[in-house]
């Protein structure tokens, strides 16, 4: 829950937000816009950040007359026709934010406003991609960048009565059209919703334009994007119990009796000893990670990856980028699962590092899952995400040869072919971001626990059975969709 002192003065809108327990309403999907909903989560966060500006309460009321239609009178009201009734519906209720000196506040980190009426139609776009005339709404503008030149900002599909993020025009070929990638559209309370989940996590934070960010990046207004949430180092740890209890619910039956005895104390991953005999960083996300998640009673953790070794001499060895020097900003990343070969390296060579510039002094690399390297003062950073290094290139779009094959990421498209660190990587972001913020562990782990689950990995006394030659039924028409993780932040 938000611990921000202002928050006893928002409307609670818990029982607004959409989550699996409580989804978008399927009456409505695809025939128009929950526009009551969707306009009760946009007001909230223009509360959100008027309030944590510093504005007292009062001067922000709940009956608000600052909309669309009342601010740009006679001009957006000829648009009007040309609206669904439930768009139309929506941009009555929605509040603009009040001036706050020269300008308002930004409505969020990824979204600077609501389009005037010249920006609202995206009609050069519903051209190229032979949409229906009037179907593409930019219904927010980008903050980085103008919409009109960027290609960026929210965009609302009135056909489907779906939203996406746009941050650049390259995002038009991903996510256009709407009928050729449609788990990359989502109802507009399913974006907002997920927005208002990264201020809970702690992810993106608001706070007085003036006061200075956490790690000095710079802030939109008064939006901040931190490099992790502890309630993110909560959620990961949860999502491990998850997994390594469905792994142990089938080692232990395979186990003799004398190896499956309840009641022993559980122990971390690694001991704090042990992170700092490798330099890890404290505080970090992976340190938080590895010294509150428990070890369990296997050894191996997927096809070919291993746990952390538990002796400190072992894991400090085995890190080939914590003890470098590194700037003040700059957290390195950790091998946080090796291979079951310790041989086994990834060549990084011509290849975008997936690390920041401070850890790129050799092209091959141990394979293993690695924490994110991040520069804590960059945009758009996530020191809670991941790379898995592979020994060997993945084919990525092998071709008509083998229709169907072939790794791909979150997006639907194609790995780079040779690709060593894309696999179980997003691609475009329907949400906000850009196309290389990496893939969260906490999401590589549920992905892995489905794996176990439905039987795609098998289980023996030491944990899942395979060698990291598994990773490679990626590239097959038969199992590439088993290594996507669906489109999420």
């Amino acid at each position: 829950m938000l611990k921000t002192y202002f928050v006893r003065y928002l409307p609670n809108v818990d029982g607004l937000l959409v989550t699996a327990d409580n989804p978008a309403r399927a009456d409505l999907l695809g025939n128009r816009m929950d526009h009551a909903r969707c306009a009760a989560l946009h007001n909230h966060l223009v509360r959100y950040a008027w309030l944590a500006e510093g504005h007292a309460p009062a001067s922000l009321q709940g009956n608000n007359t600052n909309t669309f239609f009342t601010t740009h009178g006679a001009t957006a009201e000829a648009l009007r026709p040309r609206l669904h009734p439930s768009l139309a519906a929506f941009l009555d209720a929605v509040m603009l934010p009040p001036a706050d000196g020269p300008e308002p506040a930004p409505f969020f980190f990824w979204a600077s406003e609501l389009s005037d009426p010249d920006c609202l139609f995206a009609d050069q776009t519903a051209d190229l991609f032979d949409q229906p005339a009037d179907s593409v709404v930019c219904l927010y503008l980008p903050n980085v960048g103008q919409g009109g030149e960027s290609g960026g900002g929210v965009f609302y599909h009135q056909g489907y009565h779906r939203a996406a993020v746009f941050m650049h025009m390259d995002d038009h070929d991903y996510a256009l059209p709407v009928e050729e990638h449609p788990s990359l559209w989502h109802p507009l309370e399913t974006v907002l919703s997920n927005w208002i989940d990264l201020i809970r996590l702690g992810k993106v934070v608001a706070s007085p334009r003036d006061a200075p960010a956490l790690f000095g990046s710079e802030k939109i207004g008064p939006w901040e994007w931190r490099p992790y949430g502890e309630a993110q180092v909560a959620a990961c740890v949860c999502a491990w119990d998850r997994l390594c209890d469905s792994i142990e619910a089938r080692v232990i039956p395979l186990l003799p009796t004398s190896a499956t005895t309840t009641g022993v104390e559980p122990r971390p991953l690694l001991a704090p000893s042990v992170l700092d005999a490798a330099s890890v960083p404290s505080p970090s996300f992976a340190r938080a990670f590895l010294s509150r998640a428990r070890r369990p009673r296997f050894h191996h953790i997927a096809p070919g990856l291993l746990l952390p070794p538990a002796d400190a001499r072992e894991f400090a060895a085995s890190q080939p980028f914590t003890r470098l020097p590194r700037g003040p900003q700059a957290i390195p990343p950790v091998r946080l699962f090796p291979t079951a070969r310790s041989d086994l390296e990834a060549d990084l060579a011509g290849r975008s590092s997936p690390s920041c510039s401070d850890f790129r002094a050799t092209s091959r690399v141990p394979a293993g899952v690695y924490s994110e390297s991040v520069e804590r003062d960059a945009y758009d950073n996530a020191e809670e995400g991941f790379r898995l290094l592979l020994p060997y290139g993945l084919d990525g779009d092998v071709g008509d040869d083998d229709a169907g094959a072939g790794a791909r990421k979150s997006d639907g498209s194609f790995v780079e072919t040779g690709a060593v660190a894309e696999l179980f990587q997003h691609g475009y972001k329907p949400f906000g971001g850009d196309y290389y913020r990496p893939q969260r562990l906490e999401r590589l782990l549920d992905h892995w626990r489905g794996l176990v689950e439905e039987g795609v990995w098998s289980v023996s006394p030491q944990g899942v059975e395979g060698t990291i030659d598994t990773f490679r039924q990626a590239d097959t028409a038969a199992h590439w969709r088993d290594y996507v993780i669906s489109p999420t932040w």
